[in-house]
């Protein structure tokens, strides 16, 4: 996928999260270990939170092309920045969307683990 159509998605996501609630933090924050779509905090919480998207669902939906390989990069990432900051309530979440009917469907999945 290109980068402007990730960055369109990206912001679908962070709409859909405003809209449950959640104060975005920051957008695309990148460490040594890779990439954190999302920063936020909802319900006293820190979130980090990983967007997926599939064209069209198969066999597999959004959420479950996180897999522990990236699961890994995005806790690695949040060690990196609690060495900088004081990080203590925190979780891993996904955001993933796919069309269904010329709709776009999004699912929210909380704290992800490896």
């Amino acid at each position: 996928m290109n980068v402007a159509l990730g960055r369109y998605f990206e912001s679908q996501a962070a709409k859909y999260l405003k809209k449950l609630g959640h104060e975005l933090v920051v957008r695309n924050f990148y460490s040594p270990y890779g990439e954190i779509d999302i920063i936020s905090i909802f319900n006293h919480k820190i979130r980090f939170i990983e967007v997926k998207f599939l064209s069209r669902l198969g066999k597999i939906s959004p959420v479950e092309k996180i897999n522990t390989s990236k699961l890994r990069k995005i806790y690695f990432s949040i060690a990196y920045l609690k060495k900088f900051s004081k990080i203590k309530n925190y979780q891993v979440d996904s955001v993933g969307m796919y069309f269904k009917n010329n709709k776009l469907i999004i699912e929210y999945l909380e704290d992800l683990r490896l």
